[in-house]
């Protein structure tokens, strides 16, 4: 197997039933799924079954997964503790109009763990989370325009749907990125009401805000960009965005959807920067929907339906803070002490430095980002600084090195980052890497 048809042909032929499923499928969604997210070309795989760090497709292909439902899954699929707690709760009802004693549980756990909290609102979805924190800026500062960084994804809302996966020789100066439509369909002047500045350019990123300062309700920033490729922030961009944002009464806003895995505390504890308000979501509901937002009483009495007058900004969703979710969030954060999250960072730096041995030996160029348990495979020397070093990657080179990896059985995002759950040892990182080895070897062969 010595190129791209040779890893695909393999792919079409262990994949048939997925096949199958997924042509019917189209038949009643669109594209057949309702996750664009989890597409790959020329088909996704369909899952059977999961248990621990193993995925079985419904071909009956067993897989160690390294991606945990892009990267929600940090106990693996199906931990005990959750499955406990949930098949105690069915039998006293899925779902009340009225709150559970079970929220406020979650809460504490969050409030007692994240430096920016104060108080904090359940949501069913980071989409959800981002959208009330760019809702509650807006209604504390009497102003409407955002700042984001190129490359950061906060949902698929309005606001925030600029500026994500661009093309960059369609998106202005590097120093001065166009505000880009992410999808088609945005309401009318959205594009206006949002500054985009490149990340981790502090100087550069300074000179745009401050030129936009008087009209910003909010800077909301990745701490590290996530779904574009795990490639954390400096210590110096943050600490500027704090200061800049203190200074001129704007609100920052962490989106820890995806890196609140870096430490306990998120990001936010890892770097020492505590934003106004915070977004999360995916680990913190135990593989169960949910997304959470919170930040300093004086934002989030804001929402209080009990002052005088009612909330200033409303917010309702049938199944917010379900005591189901409740339960299964609860339940993984008890696990995930000081310890675990030690041992979770600890493979996975084992994990990056493997992955370094075989680029090395193969010499071909490969550098891992990624904080704590999270990390992003790129074939490339050029230094990392943005989204722009991250898109101009050979992305035909990258979908090679994927498709070769699931037909050697590993689960990925199809953009090769991942995540490491604590049912992954040195066991399966080994498997992982003597696997990449292999995928990299026939990419590299000549052709025959």
């Amino acid at each position: 197997m010595a190129d791209t048809i040779s890893e695909l042909d393999k792919y079409l032929e262990s994949t048939t039933k997925s096949k199958a499923l997924w042509e019917d499928a189209k038949n009643y969604l669109p594209g057949g799924d309702s996750r664009n997210s989890i597409f790959w070309a020329p088909y996704p795989i369909f899952v059977d079954r999961a248990q621990g760090c193993h995925v079985v497709d419904s071909d009956g292909t067993d897989r160690l997964d390294f991606i945990g439902t892009m990267t929600t899954l940090i106990l693996g699929h199906s931990p005990k503790s959750v499955v406990d707690v949930i098949g105690q709760q069915m039998d006293k009802g899925m779902v009340y109009n009225a709150p559970s004693a079970h929220q406020t549980r979650l809460a504490k756990l969050l409030c007692d763990r994240i430096p920016s909290f104060d108080l904090v609102r359940f949501t069913n979805s980071g989409t959800e989370a981002t959208l009330n924190t760019i809702r509650a800026a807006r209604a504390v500062t009497g102003k409407s325009k955002i700042a984001k960084v190129e490359g950061g994804y906060h949902g698929s809302h309005d606001q925030v749907s600029v500026s994500v996966r661009t093309n960059p020789a369609k998106s202005g100066e590097r120093t001065r990125p166009d505000s880009m439509p992410a999808t088609e369909g945005l309401g009318e002047g959205t594009l206006d009401q949002v500054i985009v500045v490149p990340f981790n350019e502090t100087a550069i990123a300074k000179q745009r805000l401050e030129e936009n300062k008087d009209d910003l309700a909010a800077v909301i920033i990745e701490p590290m960009l996530g779904s574009v490729g795990m490639l954390p922030a400096t210590s110096e961009f943050l600490t500027m965005l704090r200061e800049f944002t203190t200074e001129n009464g704007i609100i920052l806003i962490f989106d820890e959807v995806i890196s609140y895995r870096a430490a306990m505390g998120g990001c936010q504890e890892y770097y020492g920067i505590t934003p106004d308000m915070t977004s999360l979501g995916k680990i913190i509901g135990g593989g169960f929907s949910i997304g959470a937002f919170g930040g300093t009483k004086s934002i989030m009495d804001l929402y209080d339906p009990s002052q005088t007058g009612g909330p200033r900004v409303a917010h309702a969703g049938t199944f917010n803070a379900n005591p189901m979710t409740m339960l299964a969030g609860a339940a993984t954060l008890d696990e995930l002490t000081p310890e675990v999250y030690q041992k979770l960072e600890e493979m996975t730096d084992y994990l990056r430095a493997e992955i370094l041995k075989v680029g090395a030996e193969l010499e071909v160029p490969i550098q891992v980002t990624g904080l704590g348990s999270l990390f992003g495979i790129h074939f490339t020397s050029e230094e990392l600084v943005g989204y722009r070093d991250i898109a101009a990657e050979d992305s035909a080179f990258r979908h090679k090195v994927f498709l070769g990896l699931l037909n050697e059985g590993i689960l990925m995002a199809s953009n090769l980052v991942g995540a490491v759950s604590t049912e992954i040892g040195k066991t399966e990182i080994d498997t992982f890497t003597s696997a990449l080895r292999r995928v990299l070897e026939r990419a590299l062969a000549p052709a025959s």
